[in-house]
Order: C-alpha cells, then sequence, then structure tokens
C-alpha cells in the first residue's frame, strides 16, 4: 500500500479507559503522529477502514468488540495483512501473548505502560514493520524475476566455486553442489571457462554486469549457442544467467549469408566487397602501400537477358564469375569477418570488382586487368549455345584516385565506363579530367532537369496479388521516361544521374504526388483503390523533411494515408537508425504503411529489424529468379518468408515470372507476388482498364500480359 510520505502517519488507538487513551494521544502527538482514539474494538475495525492508519494499537479487554476479534477482523480488510498491530495488555501470562499471535497481531505492550518511552515504541515497531513489507516486495520482484529467468541460473564464488545453481538446457549437465566442491572448469570447455572466469571476476572487480556469447558441441555434432549474463550478487558472488540462443544465431547466420553473398554466383556482394575494402585501405595507409580497385561492366550482356531470358542469363553471369575468380590471383586480406573473403565480387546485374593489394607497379594492374579481357573473350558454352562476353574495365588507385572506400568505387565506376565510350573490351585508368558529367553526357542530364521541372514524365503502374485469395491487393508506382522519339529510356539510365545531380528529391516528389492524386481518384471512382507503393530514395529520406512532404502530398490529393505504401532500402534503415525509426514512427501512425525495399541485398541484423515499425518485405527479384536455377535461391526465398512470418511481415516477391515460381511461393506460405508473370508496369489508363473497371475475384496466370 503506496502512501504519501508528506503527511502525518496515522495511528487508530481503542482502549475503553478514556484517560489511558488521551495520554497516548499525547504521548504519540508530541512524536509526529496523527491520532484516531476509540473505545472498542468494532470502533477501531471502522477507523482503520476510514482514516487506513500506519500502525494500530489495540486494546484486550474492550466492551462490543475485544481487541483479539478486532486485531483478526482488520487482518482480513482491504490493505488489514501489511499493518503493523499491537496489543496493549494488562496480562503477562503466556496464553495471552499466544493468543494474540494467533489472532495476528505484530507486537505487544505492557501495562502498565513506561510512557516516556512508550513513542519511541511505537517508532521502533512501525519501523521495523517498514522494513519488513520492504523486504516481502524485494523478495516478490525477485521470484519474479527467477520465474522469468533463462534457462540456467549458476552462482559463482571469487574463486569460480559454483555455489548454487537451477539448472536448464544446457549441454554441459551442471554436477550438484554438496557432492564435492565444483568450478566452471569441471563442466565447461577450457575455452568457456576462461571466458567465464574473466568474465566473472570483471563483475568482481568493476562491480558492473557484463555479457558474453559462447558455443558448445552438444550431442551428434550438433552446435549450441549461448548467451551469458554476469551480475554482480550478494556476498561478492556473480550471478550467471544462461539463455541458449542457437535459434536467434542460425537465422542470424542466414541473414548474414544474405547480406554478405551473391545467391546466384556465390561470390562476395557489394556490402562486403565495400568492408573488404575498407579494411585493405586501412592496412596500406598503416604500411604506405596501394590498393586498386578493378570495376568490371559486360559489355552488352542486356542483349543476352532480352533475347534469351534471365536463366540463359545467370548460366552465363555464374560462368563469367567462374572465370573472373580463376584470373585474379587473392590478393587481399581477410577482415575480422571471415565470411567477407577477398578477391572477385559481383555488385550487381553484369557488374564484378576486383580489389589488389601488394602490388608494385601500375604494370601489374595492366597485366591483371588484360588477363581479365582475355579470358572473357573466349566463347561461353551453355545450354547449346556459345556466348562471346567482353568486359570494359576501369581502374582507379588508392591514395592518388581517392583515400576512401566511396571515392574509389566512384571514380573506378567512371573509369569504366570512359572504356565504354572508348569502344569497349577495354581498360582504362581514372584520370582526374575524367567527370560524371562527360560520363552519362551532359545533354542527358539537361533534357532530365527540364522534365522534372515541367513534369513531363510519366507514372506506371505494376499490380500486386494476394497469393492465398488471387485478389489484386496494391500496386507499385514506377517512373518512366519519354524521349523526343517517343521511346522509353530506361529507369537505370536516368535515375543514377538524377541521383548524382540531386534531381532525385523533385523527381520523388512528383512522383509522390501524382501517385496520392491518382489513388484518391482510383478511390472516389471505384471505391476499391489499390494501395499504391511509392519507392523513397536515401536523399529524400535525409535531406528533404520527408514527414511533411509525404503528409502534404496526401492533403493536396484528398487521399487517404492507408492508401499509401512507402517502400525503402536496408541502406536507408540502417543509416542512421534512431533518426529513422522517429521518422517512420511518426508515418506509421498516420495509417502509411512501410516496406523494406529489396529484401537480402543489405544489411540488418535481427535485433536491428525488430526496431524498425516496417509492415512489409520485398524478397529481391535477383532471389526468385534464382528458384529454379538452383537450391540455395530455394533455402533463401523459404528463410526469409519463415523470419517475416515470425515477426509478424508481410512478404512480397518481386520478379516473378513463371508459375513454378508462383507455386513455391504459395506452398512457403509467402503473402504476395508481382512481376512480368501478372502484368509489366502499364499506364494509369490500361491499369484502370484491366485491373479495376472490371475486377474479378481471382487472377488467371494463363491470362496474363
Amino acid at each position: 500500500m503506496t502512501r504519501d510520505t508528506t503527511k502525518k502517519e496515522v495511528v487508530v488507538i481503542a482502549d475503553d479507559d478514556p484517560t489511558i487513551r488521551k495520554v497516548m494521544k499525547a504521548a504519540l502527538e508530541k512524536g509526529g503522529f496523527e491520532v484516531v482514539d476509540v473505545d472498542n474494538g468494532a470502533m477501531a475495525c471502522a477507523a482503520f477502514a476510514q482514516h487506513n492508519p500506519s500502525i494500530v494499537l489495540l486494546d484486550v479487554e474492550m466492551p462490543v468488540q475485544d481487541g483479539f476479534s478486532a486485531c483478526a477482523q482488520i487482518r482480513r480488510l482491504p490493505g488489514g495483512e501489511a499493518i503493523p498491530v499491537v496489543m496493549v495488555t494488562g496480562r503477562d501470562d503466556i496464553e495471552a501473548v499466544d493468543q494474540a499471535y494467533k489472532a495476528g497481531a505484530t507486537d505487544f505492550i505492557a501495562k502498565p505502560i513506561n510512557w516516556p518511552i512508550f513513542g519511541h515504541r511505537v517508532q521502533y515497531i512501525l519501523r521495523a514493520s517498514h522494513d519488513y513489507q520492504n523486504m516481502r516486495r524485494s523478495e516478490a520482484k525477485n521470484e519474479v524475476l527467477l520465474n522469468a529467468m533463462p534457462d540456467t541460473f549458476v552462482v559463482l564464488a571469487a574463486d569460480d566455486e559454483v555455489t548454487d545453481f537451477i539448472p536448464g538446457k544446457f549441454d554441459c549437465p551442471l554436477p550438484r553442489p554438496g557432492e564435492g566442491d565444483v568450478f566452471v572448469g569441471d563442466f565447461l570447455p577450457e575455452n568457456v571457462a576462461k571466458a567465464w572466469r574473466r568474465a566473472s571476476h570483471f563483475v568482481s572487480k568493476k562491480g558492473k554486469p557484463t555479457r558474453i556469447e559462447f558455443a558448445i558441441n552438444g550431442n551428434e555434432d550438433r552446435v549450441s549457442h549461448y548467451e551469458a549474463r554476469f551480475v554482480p550478487y550478494v556476498d561478492r558472488r556473480t550471478l550467471v544467467l544462461v539463455s541458449e540462443i542457437t535459434d536467434r544465431k542460425m537465422a542470424e547466420q542466414r541473414i548474414r549469408r544474405l547480406a554478405f553473398y551473391d545467391t546466384l554466383t556465390g561470390l562476395p556482394n557489394r556490402q562486403a566487397f565495400r568492408l573488404q575494402l575498407g579494411g585493405m585501405i586501412d592496412e596500406a595507409s598503416d604500411k604506405s602501400d596501394k590498393v586498386a580497385v578493378l570495376y568490371i561492366d559486360l559489355d552488352n550482356f542486356k542483349r543476352i537477358n532480352d533475347t534469351l531470358g534471365h536463366t540463359i542469363g545467370d548460366g552465363v553471369l555464374d560462368a563469367v564469375a567462374r572465370r573472373l575468380s580463376s584470373s585474379v590471383r587473392n590478393r587481399g586480406q581477410a577482415t575480422e569477418n571471415d565470411e567477407v573473403p577477398a578477391g572477385v565480387a559481383r555488385l550487381g546485374g553484369d557488374e564484378f570488382a576486383c580489389a589488389i593489394s601488394g602490388f608494385d607497379d601500375i604494370d601489374v594492374l595492366s597485366t591483371i586487368a588484360d588477363r581479365i579481357c582475355e579470358q572473357l573473350r573466349k566463347p561461353v558454352p551453355y545450354k547449346g549455345h556459345e556466348f562471346v562476353v567482353t568486359p570494359s574495365i576501369g581502374v582507379s588507385i588508392y591514395p592518388e584516385d581517392g583515400d576512401n572506400v566511396e571515392d574509389l568505387l566512384k571514380n573506378a565506376d567512371v573509369a569504366m565506363y570512359q572504356a565504354k565510350d572508348a569502344g569497349r573490351d577495354t581498360v582504362r585508368f581514372y584520370s582526374g579530367t575524367m567527370s560524371v558529367r562527360s560520363l552519362h553526357g551532359l545533354a542527358l542530364e539537361q533534357d532530365l532537369r527540364k522534365v522534372v521541372e515541367n513534369e513531363e514524365l510519366e507514372l506506371h503502374y505494376q499490380p500486386k496479388l494476394d497469393l492465398r485469395t488471387g485478389m489484386l491487393v496494391g500496386a507499385e508506382a514506377l517512373v518512366r521516361w519519354k524521349d523526343e522519339d517517343g521511346k522509353y529510356i530506361p529507369p537505370s539510365s536516368f535515375i543514377p544521374l538524377a541521383e548524382e545531380t540531386g534531381l532525385i528529391i523533385p523527381l520523388g516528389d512528383w512522383v509522390l504526388r501524382t501517385a496520392c492524386k491518382q489513388a484518391h481518384d482510383w478511390d472516389h471512382a471505384y471505391g476499391h483503390a489499390p494501395r499504391i507503393a511509392v519507392n523513397i530514395s536515401s536523399q529524400q529520406f535525409y535531406q528533404s523533411d520527408l514527414q511533411q512532404t509525404v503528409m502534404k502530398a496526401l492533403f493536396e490529393a484528398g487521399a487517404r494515408p492507408s492508401l499509401l505504401q512507402l517502400e525503402l532500402t536496408e541502406s536507408i534503415l540502417m543509416r542512421d537508425i534512431e533518426k529513422t525509426i522517429r521518422t517512420l514512427e511518426y508515418l506509421k501512425s498516420t495509417g502509411i504503411t512501410l516496406a523494406i525495399d529489396d529484401f537480402g541485398t543489405g544489411y540488418s541484423s535481427l535485433s536491428y529489424l525488430k526496431r524498425f515499425p516496417i509492415d512489409t518485405i520485398k524478397i529481391d527479384r535477383s532471389f526468385v529468379m534464382d528458384l529454379e536455377a538452383s537450391n540455395d535461391g530455394a533455402t533463401i526465398c523459404a528463410a526469409i518468408i519463415a523470419m517475416a512470418g515470425q515477426l509478424g511481415l508481410t512478404v512480397i516477391a518481386e520478379g516473378v515470372e513463371t508459375t513454378a515460381q508462383v507455386e513455391f511461393l504459395r506452398s512457403q506460405d509467402c503473402d504476395q507476388m508481382q512481376g512480368f508473370l501478372l502484368s509489366k508496369p502499364v499506364s494509369a489508363q490500361e491499369y484502370e482498364q484491366r485491373f479495376l473497371a472490371n475486377p474479378v475475384s481471382t487472377f488467371s496466370f494463363e491470362s496474363a500480359g
């Protein structure tokens, strides 16, 4: 029962002798108490219910109701079990004392009362009661903590002896204390025992908690992972709380695999390459060495995909990756993360990269680049075809061409485009005269700026399908640019340029406004408008007031927030986590849904992923395309779907192109899909005619356009 400590504590006294009551009251008021006095036990019970006292003093023999029965009744009243009740009696026999305690009395005061110390005696009884209640509350808290504790509980003395434990799921059975001295080395592998000792000694010395993770080889070669938390305990001992985290570690390993490896070729991906390159730069800086980046793009590779399909194209890419790996000697040094090897990496699509260190002069790089060109020029046999794939290679060197990962990659990319402009199938080293504008063409940038300012772009919509019901549930808005000849310019040509020039912000704002207006119009016309997903670039997210921009677009369009979904990449989420969470929580609170786009191509651990208020995960098309090419693709997709299900997230598979992919996704309980099997992105008019004007209950893949 919580009390207001700023008020005087209330004492109820009950005695049928008015003189005794008067003297008691005076003594207690002098001691700082507020006193309520009554002349019988029944009145004492009523005063307790009305005044909520801190202590009750009861005479034993009173009219109407004696002290014993009044004490028992008070104990049954709300709050009465925690209040000290003191019996005041002239009896000095043991029987009276026993009867008082059986009635629930806390203590007794014998008559005649020693009045000079009476007030102090009451204060001491009250203080002891408070201490007892505090101890009971502390014990209750400890009991709750013990009931909610992890699998295993161990108490260690200063010499690492086990003095107590509660066993749980632990592959190393704990000996029983009492059957001889037991130390951590008696039941743990030596390397783990050593880690326990260090952690325990740290807690004993610093008085601060710490934690470690460790693994133990169990039965049938099963490796179990554990987390042990070490916290200060009584008598300079250490309390160890051990939880099994095997499932979590396995899930994190699967996510780490998605984060660092390309599923098609098995090569490190862009994220892995960036980490590796950063480590090589740090090491080269210490030794005053050089590091080179070779940026490799396959010439006209798109023709293979467009002519024979992505399945054939993926097979050729895999063959190219093997040739690149055999052409380049691994000269890099491994980082602390053993899942980030050096050498060749696939950055995405038909782009590869290689990091080289430990070379003496530029001729070494020329030799390696020429060897790559020579190997790739050889015909690639695949499924009855022979493909000749040539590379354009750009080279940048640390520290001359940049002293960080970003600059080296950017300048190698610039040099690679210079190689393409020089006729392809060649090598170019970066020089300061190369510029992004000359690389992409000044005319293209000027035209893009004009169409963005005049809002002369188009917005197309790719439908999304519910894989369980066959119903259309949404659409992704995708920007399109048609040149003066009426031909569409690939987004891969102008979106990077928009990002480099800062035009991505006004372009993205136009997409957002147009999508919101379209959502409102369809909602008004048909009453069943799809939720429209809009991609948000990193510059939109961090360099503009995204919250204000989004709400303004919805307000001006008159659209409901629930009609809008924002898609963000993992790299955006992981840049400034706390700020990102605040922004996303605000947007989600308005009714907008949030999705992670191209999931698996960046890095986000489970512990971070759970912090973001995300509704949806979109499996990157590269994983979906890999479903029929290898078991890895199926395993990765299944892992993502299962993980999302555990977190309560909706899963959308991108790039679905075959019915076999659909059947697999359905078998894994994937929620939604989008891709060319359902429909390519179409204009607003075509989307309206095909999917809104004549809605159907389910979609037939055989009729997909």
